[in-house]
């Protein structure tokens, strides 16, 4: 199975250009979708959901134009928006059994089966009687989340997937997606965060300002921050100065100064030490520089 998008364009009234001629293949795995809010993630994503008209392009699944096979793509689609909403007079299973019924699962036995499984899977068993609306913003989330999975998609996606979640929380979800990705499942994860890419996906897209500007493994995208990541330690004055020209990832106080992680090209008159660079340091990079610097 793969999703091809083709020439993708979608113009907002008013003239806002929001996707801008995307073209992108997406194969079974993990696929991460990143770029900075209003980059044109979850434009892309309503498109791939038959929630939204293209302005003009094409998406095919396995061939077959989606515009033409709305239904068929939806019975196909697990999906968490990250304006995830539910009924809030039900309680947590109530819920999923509705999700589940809506996706044509009619098995009463099969549905209490799967529901338990979905809520044991995200931790929240023992709360499959609170109301919904009674539980705390991330573990509505979760709810989200195994509402997205109860009818076993064949092709997964979510909208800033871990948007609420504590520490522990979004390592179980990134547990989740890496036991589904196993099977023969698309899963597609839009969002800012890097660490929701880094340590899941083996394919990745970067959006900006609608525009498809990278397409490849994180690796590769790590591999061309070689050599622009810096550790130094500087005082007050000299780490006021330089952020104003560098990125800076990290600050920590040293004695009467700073120890900072910095992404660019190292000044001549600093003492600084290389740092290997990772998926954040290589996305900061490639956002402070121009596309030409990238060869893409």
């Amino acid at each position: 199975m793969k999703i091809e998008i083709k020439k993708l364009n979608k113009v907002y009234p008013g003239g806002y250009k929001a996707l801008d001629g995307i073209d992108l293949t997406i194969n079974e795995g993990i696929f991460g979708l990143l770029g900075p809010n209003g980059a044109g993630k979850s434009t892309l994503m309503r498109i791939l959901v038959t929630l939204m008209q293209p302005t003009s392009g094409e998406v095919l699944i396995d061939g077959r134009d989606i515009s033409k096979h709305r239904r068929k793509v939806r019975e196909m689609v697990g999906y968490l928006p990250q304006d995830f909403r539910f009924f809030a007079k039900l309680r947590s299973w109530e819920f999923l059994d509705y999700a589940a019924r809506l996706a044509g699962m009619n098995s009463k036995k099969d549905r209490r089966e799967r529901i338990d499984e979905m809520l044991t899977s995200v931790g929240l068993y023992e709360f499959r009687n609170r109301m919904a609306n009674k539980l705390s913003g991330g573990m509505k989330r979760r709810l989200g989340i195994a509402q997205a999975l109860i009818a076993y998609p064949s092709i997964i996606i979510v909208d800033e997937p871990t948007t609420g979640l504590d520490p522990e929380e979004r390592i179980r979800f990134r547990n989740l997606m890496s036991d589904l990705s196993r099977t023969e499942t698309i899963i597609i994860l839009s969002t800012h965060i890097v660490g929701d890419i880094s340590s899941t996906c083996n394919q990745m897209a970067l959006l900006n300002e609608g525009a498809l500007i990278y397409h490849g493994t994180p690796d590769l995208l790590v591999e061309k921050a070689k050599g622009y990541v810096w550790r130094a330690e500087v005082s007050q004055e000299e780490y006021e100065h330089l952020k104003e020209d560098y990125p800076i990832i990290s600050t920590i106080p040293s004695g009467t100064g700073w120890e900072i992680q910095f992404v660019g090209e190292k000044p001549s008159s600093m003492k600084a030490h290389r740092v290997e660079p990772n998926l954040e340091h290589a996305y900061v990079h490639y956002m402070d520089n121009n596309l030409n610097h990238w060869n893409l």
